[in-house]
């Protein structure tokens, strides 16, 4: 499973269709934007997204990334993106021009097969999971979007005794709540490392219990938020097992298993989304090649299956996201070349396809403005 992962770690997305322009101080630009790396072509493409549709277009050829570019996500402000380069092991970092092209700024080293990518949610400390050197890196964000590692890092990810779970961890997914506690899917191990972030050096401090040992297999994705009744939960997808755990999180950052955890998925969950209103749970799926839709229980941060469950996407989903608006939500299809596109229906979180586009060879990462 690690090694099934671990080839799509660095894919990328590029898309085509229409585009609404706007005048901003003389220059065009497109009025949403969507962001693809591409492991075929070491690129991320922009991609003008029309916002009355939510059809996409090409907007530019691309921005040059490291070897095999993967995950990618934006700065709050949406000005500077970050993407990984699983076979270069660092961090491309790039400004977001006005006309949604990309300006690359440097590279920064992570450790050896960076996998996971998150921001804090000040936007001060960037964290990178590195599946191959079993640990975190974690950098200060200092102005235009510069990467320093903080004292201490790496972080490791922390083992297991034996037979317990195997000592490697193998880190994967990485998240960080809005209390600063930074989770990480440890698929070698099938377990949850948990730290305390603290929000001015930026050292990792293991949670007392941490690494939390799972009842699952393979866990790929993880995904820390607040319900609408501000309850914190953590998700983790399971490829192994084709579920999602729910976790509330504790004051103290340890976590409780929510009533019904796992909640049933199809084939290879190894990506989620939320919507913006934090109502409903996206999982992409890639062996079944859809993607599961959720309600998300405000008070208990438990999933009900949307009717329909899934809806089906183009081959081998490996990346989700939602757009600001939350009107519409993408998939990049790493077995097929394309970009899915749904819009979302705002009460019932039901998605509907839209037109797909076709990429550049191998889409691995999505970002949104």
């Amino acid at each position: 499973m690690s090694m099934q992962l671990r080839g799509i770690a660095g894919l990328a997305v590029v898309v085509g269709f229409g585009m609404v322009l706007i005048s901003c101080g003389g220059a065009s630009r497109p009025a949403g934007v969507l962001f693809v790396s591409s492991q075929g072509s070491s690129l991320v493409d922009s991609f003008g997204i029309n916002l009355n549709t939510g059809v996409v277009s090409q907007i530019n050829t691309g921005a040059a990334t490291g070897s095999t570019p993967g995950p990618m996500l934006l700065d709050s402000a949406g000005d500077f993106a970050y993407v990984l380069n699983n076979g270069s092991n660092n961090v491309s970092q790039f400004s977001v021009k006005s006309n949604g092209t990309l300006a690359p700024i440097s590279k920064t080293a992570a450790g050896t097969l960076p996998m996971g990518l998150a921001l804090d949610p000040a936007g001060k400390f960037l964290l990178v999971a590195n599946q191959g050197s079993n640990d975190i890196s974690v950098f200060s964000v200092g102005s235009n979007a510069a990467l320093t590692p903080v004292a201490g890092s790496p972080f490791a990810t922390g083992t297991l005794p034996t037979p317990q779970a195997p000592s490697t961890a193998a880190p994967v997914g990485i998240t960080v709540s809005s209390n600063n506690f930074v989770y990480v899917a440890n698929q070698g191990q099938n377990s949850v490392s948990a730290y305390a972030l603290n929000t001015s050096s930026g050292v990792l401090t293991p949670i007392p219990g941490s690494p939390f040992v799972l009842s699952v297999t393979a866990p790929t994705a993880a995904l820390a938020m607040e319900t609408a009744n501000s309850v914190s939960v953590l998700f983790i997808g399971n490829q192994g097992s084709n579920n999602v755990s729910a976790f509330l999180i504790n004051t103290d950052g340890t976590l409780t298993s929510v009533s019904g955890s796992p909640f049933s998925a199809q084939l290879g969950p190894v990506a989620m989304a939320v919507d913006p209103t934090k109502n409903f749970l996206y999982v992409a799926e890639l062996n079944s090649n859809q993607v599961s839709q959720y309600r998300i229980n405000p008070g208990n941060g438990s999933l009900s299956p949307l009717s329909p469950a899934a809806v089906s996407t183009g081959t081998s989903p490996v990346a989700v996201a939602v757009h600001p608006n939350g009107l519409y939500l993408y998939t990049a299809n790493v077995g097929s070349d394309t970009i899915s596109a749904f819009r979302i229906t705002t009460q019932s979180g039901i998605l509907t396809p839209i037109q797909s586009a076709t990429t550049s060879a191998r889409p691995a990462g999505l970002a949104l403005k």
